[in-house]
């Protein structure tokens, strides 16, 4: 026996006397003589022993330590398999709840402790029953790696499983042998939200958010911050150790905030403003009793007046800022993430003035009589501006109510009031004339909902409607530098800036070039963080226009977006259009031609009907959409829109066609000036240019399918890669065949884009009849599109040099019921006798992550560029070093490395695409995206074209 079971070390076995060294001298004589290999075996048993007497003079675990955690490992197993046999929900739950279960009880008598004895009593006195506690976890720990790996692999992630057990096992075995168990004991009050969570998820049941979120809150941020400082006395290892767990749980109390937050206008157990204090008294508690154990530290730090005492205090300071910047994180996560969609679910009004300038519309639209059109309500300023125009018919959406209440109070102010006074309303805010007229005209004209929000909300014309909503706030947080250096008088008076403008006017122009504050006023201004993201690429582009507008537009003299926030009022020579006197009397006998529709505009325009819309126009609202969502609603559209007719426009803040479902609408860019000068990019397209064009293709989808692998899954494949990558000789087949059902699992992460490439970037809407796949692998990418080929009847030809992988696309093809449309062809896309397998010309060409690893690849793109037929599609999916930064020390190493595995990142694949003259590009972006389990983030591209010649 080593050690006592007390932790002590016991009697050490001399080197001399052990096993080893009786091994040693039993080999050393054979018949008196001497064996040949005895020095090395003696040196070896020398050495064993050596390592026997580190163990026991360092190692401090008894055999009773061990019998303990055999037991627990054993209790474990009757746990799992026992609560599997009673059929309870969710397995792999299981031992998290047992686990919790015991900790927690122990972890509220050590704190009951704690609070009547004191920290410092409790963590300096190490007992058999806190030795005992941390063995029993180190014990559930292997055991849910070990059955979650036979069980439910899938579930026992990198970060959340395997890292995070053996970041405890570490902690838990150095507590141990030091000692020092009662610092793990006293923290196990920090299982109680565990205990709380795995009850309610081992039934699938819905867990209690708040209480959850309180309590974990309380103990594994609040208690730990203070438990890791009194611990700091005693190990600066568990110190650290505890900083980084502290980091983990604020991230994971950042999930909980946002996801809490962003149920506040679907379950209205708690108000939005009661959840917001709620966060609000956490963030404050956290942030006092973090500042109270730090100021403790410090203190105490430099009370003892070492050399090192300064840089120490110093550091703890750093640590303490840097947590607070953390907790800044999470408030600028809720705000940006919960702002708007929470304003709308309040019906809270966002846009007080529509900020997109109609002229533009009116130059590229050209608006009839005869024309429908579908919008976007916002405040109202362009529906009406549309309605001097004269169409027959507008139809008005949004999804905020408090827009739509907007706009109806602006029509029932046509319908009854005098220019004079809806000029005076709309154009100043005289909260007088709004009084006067409100009861008497406007309320028995509005709808009951639409009265009751005006009735609530008449403070918005008597502190001044210029400045009403999230935008006007921000419109006159921004406004201040620009009032304070004197532009607002300017303004009014249309009087250009001269000179440098003064300092205000400087500090506002500093103000638009900090990207960084971008994120602060976008929600503000109705600009979700989808959307502010489109500029994240080419930033400057936008600092540049920001300035632009600053010291250009915004001194024109009909911009009355930027006269009316700065002066605070329009004037009758400034104003939109539906203010001006000579449009008012011809808006009176059209008022009725506007339909107001709560919902999205996909919505209204299966409302109205096939064929009935001649004119969408969208504004910017797809920018925050996912390429899915612009699918589903461009395609609801299409389908309700004049072939022969109908035109769409929209707006974007990027700088070019964000979507590749846009794409596919063969946009024109309107090169216009515009007013407002946000937007940097606007598009215009006939219904007619982009035909072919099946929007029911657009509503198609594939398999719910997603392949994963269990933690040990990717080792396996992560030391096969390693082999070739070794190996001088590169099997591709070999190296294929030895990962079989783990390789989709592991390249369903390594691989991303695929399912934008086949489901967005390929035009399905076209309908292809035939498809090759070159490099098709297990034919994951049908999955992807399995609604799109049935609907379509699509040809499908499989292509790959591995007989392996065409053994499980195979056996894919037959569960997808897809045998009778799928050929499969084995063999190198150049070869001869492989393209006589294939049709002459295909109307789709694909090729995803297969041409990199092609030595001969202007060879293969040539042959698949000769398989494409006059109007078909190429489109390829494929690492790439980064546009511009090939020299850049990232992306040398991307290069190096991935070459190693026999992926060959080359520039040269996409400037050959770009160079063919009879290959017009439909898409074309680049996206960095992580390598599984390393810091690794490089860059690939999506491609489509068609082919013209």
């Amino acid at each position: 026996e080593l050690v006592h079971h007390s932790g002590r070390p016991g009697p050490r076995v001399p080197a001399t006397k052990g096993p080893f060294a009786l091994f040693a001298r039993t080999c050393s004589r054979r018949n008196g003589t001497t064996c040949g290999t005895v020095p090395c075996v003696g040196k070896m048993a020398a050495m064993m022993d050596q390592f026997t007497t580190f163990i026991g003079d360092n190692v401090r675990f008894s055999q009773e330590d061990f019998a303990i955690l055999g037991l627990n490992m054993l209790g474990c197993l009757v746990v799992y398999y026992l609560m599997r046999a009673l059929k309870v929900p969710d397995h792999s739950w299981y031992l998290t709840l047992y686990s919790s279960g015991v900790t927690s009880f122990f972890g509220v008598y050590f704190f009951y402790h704690v609070c009547k004895d004191g920290f410092t009593s409790v963590l300096d006195n190490e007992v058999d029953l806190t030795r005992y506690v941390a063995i029993f976890f180190i014990g559930y720990c292997i055991m849910d790696l070990s059955l979650g790996s036979l069980h439910y692999g899938s579930l026992v992630t990198y970060d959340d499983g395997w890292s995070h057990h053996f970041l405890y096992i570490v902690i838990l075995a150095y507590l141990l042998h030091n000692n020092m168990t009662p610092l793990f004991s006293v923290a196990l009050v920090e299982e109680l939200p565990i205990i709380l969570l795995s009850f309610f998820s081992v039934q699938n049941k819905q867990r209690p958010s708040l209480l959850f979120g309180v309590l974990y809150f309380l103990t594994r941020v609040v208690f730990h911050t203070v438990l890791i400082y009194k611990a700091r006395q005693f190990s600066d290892f568990v110190f650290v150790a505890g900083l980084a767990l502290l980091l983990w749980h604020v991230e994971v109390f950042q999930g909980w905030v946002r996801g809490y937050l962003m149920r506040s206008h679907q379950r209205q157990r708690l108000s939005f403003k009661s959840k917001l204090g709620i966060m609000t008294a956490m963030l404050f508690t956290q942030i006092a009793a973090h500042s109270y154990v730090t100021y403790n530290t410090v203190v105490d730090v430099l009370a003892k007046n070492t050399n090192t005492s300064n840089p120490v205090a110093a550091l703890h300071v750093l640590v303490w800022l840097y947590f607070l910047y953390r907790f800044g994180e999470v408030v600028h996560d809720v705000y940006t993430q919960n702002f708007i969609m929470t304003s709308i679910g309040r019906k809270k009004i966002i846009y007080n003035i529509s900020w997109e300038d109609p002229a533009i519309d009116h130059s590229v639209m050209h608006m009839t009589p005869d024309d429908v059109v579908l919008t976007i309500s916002s405040a109202g300023c362009n529906v009406l501006d549309y309605l001097c125009e004269g169409p027959k018919k507008i139809i008005a959406v949004d999804m905020n109510l408090a827009q739509l209440h907007t706009l109806e109070l602006k029509l029932a102010g046509i319908r009854c009031l005098t220019q004079q006074q809806f000029f005076a309303i709309w154009g100043r805010s005289d909260f007088g004339v709004f009084t006067e007229v409100y009861k008497s005209k406007l309320r028995p004209l509005l709808a009951p909902e639409t009265a009751e929000f005006w009735d609530q909300n008449t403070n918005l014309f008597r502190d001044n409607f210029m400045y009403a909503g999230t935008s006007g706030l921000m419109a006159k947080l921004l406004c201040m530098p620009l009032w304070w250096s004197g532009v607002a008088k300017r303004v009014k008076n249309r009087e250009p800036i001269t000179g440098s403008g003064g300092i205000f006017f400087q500090l506002a122009l500093k103000m638009c070039s900090m990207t960084s504050l971008w994120s602060l006023f976008a929600p503000l201004g109705g600009v979700p963080l989808e959307q502010l993201n489109l500029l994240s690429r080419n930033p400057e582009v936008f600092v540049e226009r920001l300035i632009e507008v600053l010291t250009t537009r915004i001194w024109k003299p009909d911009n009355y977006f930027y006269y009316g926030y700065i002066v605070g009022e329009f004037s009758p020579e400034v104003c939109p259009r539906y203010l001006e006197k000579a449009n008012f009397a011809l808006m009176k006998q059209r008022v009725d031609r506007v339909k107001v529709f709560h919902g999205t505009w996909a919505q209204a325009a299966e409302e109205e009907g096939p064929g009935s819309i001649t004119i969408a126009s969208l504004l910017d609202s797809m920018d925050w959409m996912p390429p899915q969502m612009i699918a589903e609603n461009i395609g609801k559209v299409v389908a309700n829109m004049d072939k022969a007719k109908g035109r769409i426009f929209w707006r974007s803040f990027a700088d070019r066609v964000h979507s590749p479902v846009l794409a596919h609408l063969k946009g024109v860019l309107v090169p216009t000036y515009d007013r407002v000068g946000w937007y940097l990019t606007q598009f215009i397209t006939p219904v007619s240019a982009f035909q072919p064009y099946d929007p029911s293709m657009l509503e198609c989808v594939g398999t719910d399918s997603k392949p994963t692998n269990s933690f040990i899954d990717d080792v396996a494949v992560m030391a096969a890669m390693a082999k070739q990558g070794l190996s001088s000789k590169k099997d591709v087949k070999a190296f294929y065949k030895k990962q079989g059902s783990r390789y989709d699992g592991f390249r369903e992460q390594l691989l991303p884009g695929r399912d934008l490439l086949m489901q967005h970037c390929v035009p399905w809407v076209k309908k292809p009849k035939t498809w090759i796949s070159v490099g098709c692998g297990t034919a994951r990418d049908l999955e992807y599109v399995t609604g799109h080929v049935k609907a379509s009847g699509t040809k499908v030809y499989l292509v790959d040099l591995s007989d392996a992988l065409l053994d499980m696309a195979r056996a894919r093809v037959i569960e997808l019921g897809l045998q009778t449309q799928v050929v499969l062809v084995e063999g190198d896309i150049n070869s001869p006798d492989v393209r006589k397998k294939l049709p002459k010309q295909a109307d789709l060409v694909t090729c995803s992550y297969c041409l990199t690893m092609i030595p001969p690849w202007s060879e293969a793109l040539q042959t698949m560029l000769g398989l494409v037929k006059v109007g078909g599609n190429l489109a390829l999916i494929d690492f790439v070093t980064r546009d511009g930064a090939a020299k850049q020390w990232k992306q040398k190493l991307y290069k190096a490395w991935f070459a190693l595995d026999g992926v060959y990142f080359n520039r040269g694949h996409v400037d050959w695409l770009k160079s063919q003259p009879n290959l017009e590009t439909v898409w074309y972006s680049e996206e960095e995206s992580r390598v599984p389990y390393t810091p690794y983030y490089p860059t690939h591209y999506l491609y489509c074209a068609e082919k013209t010649a």
